[in-house]
């Protein structure tokens, strides 16, 4: 069992392999953005939905990383994993309430892990999923 400083240390480390994360999605849009530059003739892309449309980039790679193999790169760089409470395998319904909870409600739903005697944030508790430090090898 873990006791409250090491859950506090692993919300820590949810938040930095969060920022990593985001950090290699920025890659990612940068690379999207300028094919989209190329085949939109050197222009910029002025559409304003086109920021929306790296939403679902964002959902794929973070649906892809999770039900391959429970990790994305920045849960990898500080040994996080995420397992289902149910069964092995994280479900794209589980990634579905993960991901549009914790993107849209994002500061809230971590609050909720102050709150939580396992400081579990709000989209673990409803996806029934939860983080777990992964031993090394």
């Amino acid at each position: 069992m873990q006791n409250n400083s090491s859950h506090q240390l692993l919300l820590w480390r949810r938040l930095l392999a969060f920022l990593y994360d985001g950090l290699l999605l920025i890659a990612i849009f940068f690379v999207i953005t300028a094919i989209a530059v190329g085949l939109n003739g050197g222009e910029a892309i002025t559409h304003p939905f086109y920021v929306l449309a790296m939403y679902p980039i964002a959902f794929v790679f973070y649906c892809w990383c999770w039900q391959r193999g429970g990790q994305t790169l920045g849960m990898q760089a500080w040994r996080l994993q995420l397992i289902s409470e149910q069964t092995t395998k994280i479900t794209f319904v589980q990634c579905l309430i993960r991901f549009f909870l914790g993107s849209i409600l994002f500061f809230f739903t971590y609050i909720g892990a102050f709150f939580d005697a396992k400081n579990r944030p709000i989209h673990d508790q409803l996806s029934r999923t939860k983080i777990v430090l992964k031993s090394i090898r």
